[in-house]
């Protein structure tokens, strides 16, 4: 049984780690998959932000933050227990690396990334910038590894902060994957990726989908049998 309706884009990564957390619960929506230069009126008219994600609950609740729809699906069903525990134990942790993900990483990552949006701005000084958000964040797992045997954001589990993040750094690396995956400051950070980008339901996640159109036959996501 589907859930409601995710409007989505495959490649935003604020969509992607929604989709993530829809997959990691178990849980099926119908999936829209938008066009940014053609956003459809449905989209619109639900959200006035007109960005992706957004999902509309089986209950016509809108959620048009992508936090939020992490959050619903942990609610909605989440097996792992230590997930479920660490996001109560530490949920200003996860909010200040998601904070900084999304604001300071965000805005260097797309000036380093679309230096033709940003002709005012130097590319290499955001790059630089970007890097040394990505050095702490490597130390953060490095520290954690110490004390486990796989390192984390925050402290020594998994969390919804490790979800959020990801997608974003995989959106830096293929930038200069060269130049990433040869700094030896990078090396736990790049081990962390590594394991989401080579997670088995990686490929359902980045499955290209046709631009949705009113009418046309329900897509769900995950696209694979209960």
């Amino acid at each position: 049984m589907d859930l409601g309706i995710l409007y989505s884009f495959r490649r935003c990564p604020y969509a992607m780690r929604a989709r993530w957390a829809i997959m990691r619960c178990n849980l099926k929506v119908e999936l829209r998959e938008v066009s940014l230069k053609d956003k459809p009126v449905e989209l619109i008219s639900t959200s006035k932000k007109g960005t992706v994600p957004v999902l509309i609950t089986r209950d016509s609740k809108v959620i048009d933050e992508s936090f939020g729809i992490i959050l619903w699906a942990i609610s909605m069903n989440c097996s792992d227990k230590l997930l479920r525990e660490t996001l109560i134990a530490n949920m200003e942790g996860i909010k200040l690396i998601v904070y900084e993900n999304d604001n300071s990483f965000k805005y260097h990552l797309d000036r380093y990334k679309y230096p033709n949006r940003y002709p005012y701005s130097n590319q290499n000084i955001h790059k630089n910038k970007a890097l040394e958000i990505l050095y702490g964040w490597n130390e953060k797992i490095k520290h954690s590894s110490k004390s486990s045997r796989k390192g984390w954001l925050l402290n020594n589990n998994e969390s919804i902060a490790d979800w959020c993040v990801w997608p974003f750094v995989r959106q830096y690396r293929n930038i200069d994957p060269h130049s990433f995956d040869q700094d030896p400051n990078l090396t736990y950070l790049s081990s962390w990726l590594n394991y989401y980008l080579k997670d088995k339901f990686y490929e359902i996640l980045m499955e290209k989908s046709k631009k949705w159109e009113a009418n046309q036959e329900p897509l769900y996501f995950p696209n694979i049998e209960s």
